[in-house]
């Protein structure tokens, strides 16, 4: 009865540590719109770091990262904007991977990012 019970905390806790893993591996969104020239960008993969949840980096990035590029008159994403509470400085991780950092509280969040003509 013991090993009955054990096998089943264990698998419970397998089951749970695995539901939390596959929930942060998704995607919490991204989007595709032309900035005011008429170049367009596009960012998927959008994932949370540190402290940060889906529900915050999706705001982020849906509200503030897409409002700087619809007004940018140039045609890369921008390296630093202010969301009316803190900015995010964003530098490029790899060929398309951007990620995104708030300083003040060691908040951050990743990204794909690209633009086209």
């Amino acid at each position: 009865m013991r090993k009955l019970i054990l096998t089943g905390a264990l698998a419970a806790l397998i089951a749970l540590a695995l539901g939390a893993t596959s929930a942060h591996a998704a995607s919490c969104g991204g989007w595709s719109t032309s900035n005011a020239v008429g170049e367009w960008a596009r960012v998927t993969a959008v994932h949370p770091e540190g402290t940060m949840n889906c529900a915050s980096s999706r705001y982020v990035v849906n509200q503030w990262l897409k409002r700087s590029w619809q007004r940018a008159h140039y045609n890369h994403l921008p390296g630093r904007f202010f969301d009316g509470y803190v900015t995010w400085d964003c530098g490029k991780t790899s060929y398309y991977g951007w990620r995104c950092s708030e300083y003040t509280s060691g908040t951050s969040f990743r990204f794909r990012g690209y633009y086209y003509g």
